[in-house]
């Protein structure tokens, strides 16, 4: 596949980073002029990368008013991880016979470098990995629907939720629970490494997936 990236590809990664990083917020239209004159395109890319953002959930195009960054509530994010939840869980069922020790040993990886982005609080990254650690299995389930629609999905998820700026507490709350779900992903690996097919569905689709944990994705 090329690796070539058109005007609107490169717009959109632009948006969708400053809606990752913060830099729009919900009750200000997005200017799209702006974005013209710092990537030094036409209007016509920049409103084609809007379009497919609110096509995908991320934006709002709201009539006579523009485009505005889209609120994922509680609730729509709980309809989200029962939606993910399943479709994650295929994705680790048709992963099953054509993983390695190689995607598992890189799986390992990635549970560590996740415990250590919690120590030092590096939010983000954390983030990262995480989505990288899914998608080796993800990557595995040779199903191209299925991939194509589990990372549309989760671009629901794109603006990162892990607010630091929370009192000490509620940060407290919130690292404690980045490590349960971290201690869930070893879970996911010994079930990949006893080659259960059966168990790795259900248990990416009814605990990683639990929709009690969609508070933390909604914003």
């Amino acid at each position: 596949m090329s690796g070539y990236k058109s005007l609107k590809d490169h717009v959109y990664e632009y948006i969708a980073e400053k809606i990752n990083d913060g830099s729009l917020t919900y009750d200000k239209k997005i200017d799209e002029q702006p974005i013209c004159e710092e990537l030094k395109v036409s209007r016509t890319p920049v409103r084609e990368a809007l379009i497919q953002l609110d096509t995908e959930g991320l934006l709002e195009n709201v009539p006579r008013r523009g485009f505005f960054l889209r609120r994922v509530d509680e609730k729509k994010a709980m309809d989200l991880y029962r939606i993910i939840g399943r479709l994650d869980g295929l994705a680790g069922a048709l992963a099953m016979d054509s993983i390695s020790d190689k995607e598992i040993t890189r799986m390992k990886d990635l549970i560590t470098l996740m415990d250590q982005a919690i120590i030092n609080k590096s939010l983000d990254l954390y983030y990262k990995l995480q989505i990288e650690f899914h998608n080796v299995y993800i990557d595995l389930s040779q199903n191209d629907d299925l991939i194509r629609l589990l990372n549309q999905l989760r671009k629901n998820f794109i603006r990162q939720k892990y607010s630091e700026k929370k009192d000490d507490k509620e940060a407290i709350d919130i690292y404690d629970l980045l490590r349960n779900i971290n201690d869930d992903h070893r879970v996911i690996v010994e079930i990949f490494e006893r080659r259960d097919t059966t168990e790795i569905e259900k248990h990416i689709r009814d605990v990683h997936w639990n929709v009690n944990n969609a508070k933390l994705d909604s914003y």
